[in-house]
């Protein structure tokens, strides 16, 4: 396959509500007035509680269907922490079939060189070692799109504004207070959402409901769904600040850059194209004492100071983002008309980039298989097989994570480390094994230039001719799937 892409990591860590020009003539959600504004309820297909990247892109994913859906996520933006920053080429090309992955890259140009990657004392200090990260390699003979870096904090809105301009409801500063299945556990979702300015509650009716509520997700917690893992490894903090650092980075553009001093110990300096943000995350000791809310301003403003390496560095504090470093997956990604997408499902450690991937991934598996069932092409059971093909593949990347943890720290064995397998394999080479695909006996992750149409494997890359009105432009097999609902014919 050539050289391996950059291994990415994430960083832990809402622009305008409404609608405007909806995919299709259906409106994505219909109102039956009580009486009184207060009892008005909501009805659509599917309420998706997290808007995040992972609900976002659902609910993109969704309305390139025609699905009506209506997101709420009880804070009033999208995030302003970075949190993940790296996305492989799957997720691209999920955003490619949807239009919104033009947009992605050019957000994305000002990445292009953060392939520096070192220990150093400070920024401005002296550097203990250094390596430039190779340029990812030409892609072009299994993708059609390619690896970038990218803050969440600038994807967020750009596909908020993809799915609100395809006609998803999104309703930022809104709660989910509760939830019931007066139908029984299949049966529609009867939720209450709470406008956190107001006050004022409104009834949600959908026919399911799409937990991407985040690890902590109260969706999942009331259903009384567990999850099995190592659990949380560590607990850190990133410190979101803003300050001039063009002068500490003297031309330098880091991917990774670690601080060992004597304030700072295994702490992870990030900075965004501008050179005037940045994030330090560093962990914290609860066993200790130790608590997020010691990170004060003062505190951090020192901390960040002591990391470029300025003491009169003009700092200016935006937020503390406590967070655990976990492992952990649920039991389940399903319990009858709910579902369970990204951290609510399962929470990856950074090492790898791959957990906002995933979620990702989870979106696009799910989207389609509801609107192919809401569209009466497949009954009730194919939503089984989003359980049985992504709770599996999302076990084994959280491995994959686990094992490149081991493997950085210098403590795997010959065995983990031959069991540690390629990033474009995790991302892009992943299979399904499941009831869907009878009879398929695959590896979990396989080379993506070995793909070759299998069932429970991604459609391979072919370039192909496209039409475009009158004219034919360059494009990909994989441009003609997830459009129309007819079924693609290769030969």
């Amino acid at each position: 396959m050539g050289k391996e892409p950059e291994e990415l990591q994430e960083r832990p860590g809402r622009p305008t509500d409404g609608r405007t020009d909806a995919a299709d003539a259906a409106d994505p959600v219909d109102t039956a007035d009580a009486g009184d504004a207060a009892e008005a309820t909501d009805v659509t297909d599917v309420l998706i509680v997290g808007g995040g990247i992972t609900g976002l892109s659902c609910a993109l994913f969704l309305r390139h269907h025609g699905v009506r859906c209506v997101l709420v996520e009880r804070h009033a933006s999208t995030s302003v922490h970075p949190r993940a920053w790296g996305w492989y080429p799957r997720t691209l090309e999920l955003l490619r079939s949807v239009g919104a992955e033009e947009a992605v890259l050019e957000a994305a140009a000002g990445y292009a060189e953060h392939r520096r990657q070192a220990t150093v004392e400070s920024l401005t200090g002296r550097e203990v070692k250094a390596v430039m990260l190779p340029a990812p390699g030409d892609l072009g003979a299994v993708t059609p799109s390619r690896q970038i870096s990218l803050g969440q904090d600038r994807m967020e809105p750009i596909v908020r504004e993809a799915a609100d301009r395809a006609g998803a409801v999104l309703r930022f500063g809104n709660e989910l207070t509760s939830f019931d299945r007066p139908e029984g556990p299949a049966g529609p979702v009867v939720a209450t959402v709470k406008d956190r300015d107001t006050g004022a509650e409104r009834r949600v009716r959908a026919r399911w409901l799409v937990a991407a509520d985040g690890g902590r997700s109260p969706v999942r917690e009331t259903l009384g769904i567990r999850r099995v893992g190592r659990g949380t490894l560590q607990h850190q903090v990133s410190i979101l600040f803003r300050a001039d650092l063009t002068g500490p980075l003297a031309g330098r553009r880091f991917s990774i850059c670690q601080i060992e001093n004597d304030e700072l110990k295994g702490a992870v300096l990030g900075h965004d194209d501008t050179l005037r943000r940045g994030t330090l995350i560093l962990q914290y000791r609860p066993e200790r004492g130790e608590t997020p809310e010691d990170f004060t301003t003062g505190r951090s403003v020192a901390l960040v100071r002591s990391a470029v390496g300025d003491p009169d560095l003009d700092v200016d504090v935006v937020g503390v983002l406590p967070w655990e470093l976990a492992a952990l997956s649920a039991e389940r990604f399903r319990d009858g008309s709910v579902f369970l997408i990204g951290d609510a499902a399962h929470v990856v450690p950074p090492i790898g980039g791959y957990g906002a991937n995933t979620g990702v991934h989870d979106a696009h598996n799910l989207a389609w298989k509801l609107a192919s069932v809401l569209r009466g092409e497949a009954g009730e059971a194919l939503l089984d097989s989003y359980d049985a093909e992504r709770r599996p593949v999302a076990e084994a990347t959280l491995e994959q994570a686990q094992l490149r943890l081991l493997v950085r720290s210098g403590r795997a064995d010959g065995e983990q480390r031959r069991a540690t397998a390629d990033v474009l394999a995790v991302m892009l080479g992943h299979t399904y094994r499941s009831a869907a695909e009878p009879g398929a006996r695959l590896p979990r992750f396989r080379d993506p230039a070995e793909l070759a149409g299998e069932p429970g494997t991604r459609a391979p890359h072919v370039p192909v001719l496209l039409r475009d009105g009158g004219r034919e432009v360059p494009g990909s097999l994989l441009d003609v799937y997830g459009g129309d609902p007819a079924p693609v014919l290769v030969t």
